[in-house]
């Protein structure tokens, strides 16, 4: 495994707009550190990126591929090195950035990412001496992951609509197993 700090493997820019220059209606995606992107009518990028969320949700990272701008605190990764699956860049940074950013992280009235912290951060790339091998690697690892990444966004897009169903099959049945003959309906016994 060779660790590989994330300045050698992408180009790390900001954008340059403030939160409140998105457009309720805008054509392009518009980037802040905010947990939803926002829309805007104009972009500066036309490419796949990773964005990561510079201060308020500090170390949020997203996957994105076509137009769009960013917020001023919005890291935006470009230009990546052929020897890193973008997919595999974007698994492991979020799994392990919030983690590293704790301890790098600087403090003041906000939480925020100084760039030299961002740009230190190592990246491990397995089989350093043969690069086909360390992106099939990857490769592998990044299909297991979207393979677990989809499943879990079916479930959860699907678990209301499960809970739904099964409350009304709860209440059809509770009605079913309590419903009694009213005392007007019950026929005389007679032994």
């Amino acid at each position: 495994m060779e660790y590989v700090p994330l300045d050698n493997l992408c180009k790390i820019s900001t954008g340059s707009l403030n939160a409140n220059a998105a457009e309720e209606d805008g054509k392009y995606m518009f980037f802040t550190t905010a947990r939803e992107a926002s829309r805007i009518n104009r972009y500066r990028w036309d490419t796949e990126a990773l964005l990561i969320a510079g201060n308020a949700n500090v170390g949020d990272i997203k996957h994105y591929t076509g137009k769009f701008e960013a917020y001023q605190r919005t890291y935006v990764l470009t230009g990546f090195d052929e020897r890193c699956n973008i997919r595999f860049l974007y698994y492991w940074l979020a799994a392990n950035l919030k983690k590293y950013l704790e301890v790098h992280t600087k403090k003041s009235a906000m939480t925020h990412i100084v760039l030299s912290t961002l740009r230190e951060h190592k990246i491990p790339l397995p089989c350093p001496g043969d690069p086909k091998k360390s992106l099939a690697i990857q490769g592998e690892i990044v299909r297991i992951l979207d393979t677990f990444d989809t499943l879990t966004h079916s479930i959860s897009e699907g678990l209301p609509r499960e809970i739904k169903l099964r409350q009304k099959q709860y209440e059809y049945y509770r009605d079913l197993l309590l419903s009694f003959p009213k005392p007007e309906e019950q026929k005389e016994v007679v032994a």
